[in-house]
């Protein structure tokens, strides 16, 4: 290891004036319905999972011209308590970046159980019919719903008007990841997959996130047009940064939650002391395995091992900047019921990432395509570290990288290629 490592240099990115390919269209230029309506259990301000995507994705169509409004909960995620402020219900109907967002009393889920997750999900949705049946909100034209929750889905139809259109949205495969992560029961999966199946063949459209998720839905018995939309990302509020002057560090930025695995990053942390004693491990988030993770860490002695909060929304791209290799785990039985929306925030930043994967994933298919960052097998930390090390250890390497992570933003996951692809499904128009 050559001993300037510390002092990487990576080539610095200059930001483009304009950050759109040619040809991709601009806000201003896409047809949208009058008026949209998105059913989703999380939105802004939550800073993880589906919030930033679904928030992003809102606001473009509220800045195309469409009267957009967001029904949701009172803000609570990646933690288990709802956000200081909104508990009173004093900002329950609220306009922001103009999207009028309707929110609803729910009982956020303790533990990550199960059982904790159908209260929460039961109590937030019997909300939202409630607020369709006393007129709260009406019925709209066009409706997305968004699945984390299948109930979202379930729930949407009740909004869609006459000859309207309904496009539901599969962020996550609920009965695929509770069977894959040992959550429930054999009985609990089987009644998942019936209502996914249900709710799903009810709308008019869906989305996936990946080609691997398409396919669980086409074996799930899904007959209904299934649509690959990658996530997306707001590239003119994230964009590649100069790295701040710090230790080489290696960054994961997310939930707290047991599908990402994070145990296998402790366990690189400690190859990865081995291997490069200067670099650093920051691990940025929230969520219900945070304090079971620092207890690890302490018993692991991880001296090169940082807990911290996640960044403010409007520290975020500064935030991405401080790392030079971003981490991407998962759970391997779970990777191709969900596709990680962080990936494409990170690439938007120009910085590689290192994820575990298993071969034929959405993300070992991405890799493949992009060639922007490095997958290693899942519970290998020793492969991971060393992964994270070689990217570390090569900033020019590390920086070609980033610059193909960004070009493919551009062209595929921009918030403007997002919003032309959605607002055609939602106006009967071919994807």
């Amino acid at each position: 290891m050559p001993d300037d490592s510390i002092h990487l240099r990576q080539p610095a990115f200059d930001r483009p004036a304009s950050k759109a390919s040619p040809g991709s269209p601009s806000l201003a230029d896409v047809p949208v319905p009058e008026e949209l309506l998105l059913v989703a259990q999380s939105y802004w301000p939550e800073p993880a999972g589906s919030a930033p995507m679904m928030t992003d994705l809102a606001t473009a169509f509220a800045a195309a011209g469409a009267e957009t409004t967001v029904l949701t909960a009172r803000p609570n995620y990646p933690g288990n308590t709802v956000y200081d402020g909104y508990a009173d219900g004093t900002q329950d109907s609220k306009t922001v970046d103009g999207v009028l967002i309707e929110r609803l009393h729910t009982i956020p889920p303790a533990g990550g159980g199960m059982k904790a997750r159908l209260i929460h999900e039961g109590v937030l949705h019997a909300g939202f019919a409630a607020a369709r049946a006393r007129g709260r909100v009406g019925r709209h034209a066009a409706v997305l719903s968004l699945c984390p929750s299948i109930l979202s889905v379930a729930v949407a139809d009740r909004f869609k008007a006459p000859g309207g259109r309904h496009v539901a949205i599969v962020h996550d495969i609920q009965s695929g990841l509770a069977g894959a992560l040992g959550m429930g029961g054999k009985a609990a999966v089987k009644a998942i997959r019936a209502m996914e199946r249900r709710a799903l063949n009810r709308a008019d459209a869906i989305v996936v996130l990946s080609e691997p998720m398409r396919g669980v839905l086409e074996e799930l018995g899904v007959t209904k047009p299934i649509h690959v939309i990658p996530p997306h990302v707001d590239a003119d509020a994230v964009y590649p940064l100069p790295r701040p002057d710090q230790p080489p560090t290696a960054l994961y930025s997310g939930a707290f939650a047991r599908k990402q695995g994070l145990e296998q990053v402790l366990d690189m942390a400690g190859y990865l002391a081995a291997l490069m004693p200067q670099a650093r491990v920051r691990l940025r988030g929230q969520g219900g395995l945070e304090e079971e993770l620092k207890s690890r860490a302490r018993a692991m002695g991880l001296g090169n091992v940082i807990f911290e909060p996640l960044a403010p929304k409007d520290q975020l791209n500064e935030a991405m900047a401080e790392g030079d290799v971003h981490l991407v785990p998962q759970r391997p039985e779970g990777a191709a019921f969900a596709m990680p929306g962080k990936a494409v925030t990170i690439l938007a930043s120009g910085r590689p990432f290192v994820s575990t994967c298993l071969p034929g994933s959405a993300l070992a298919a991405l890799e493949a395509q992009v060639g922007a960052f490095l997958c290693t097998p899942p519970e290998e930390p020793r492969a991971m570290a060393e992964a994270v090390a070689a990217l570390l250890s090569d900033p020019a390497r590390a920086t070609a990288m980033g610059r193909r992570g960004r070009a493919w933003v551009e062209a595929n996951a921009t918030r403007a290629v997002a919003l032309d692809r959605y607002a055609r499904l939602l106006l009967g128009e071919a994807a």
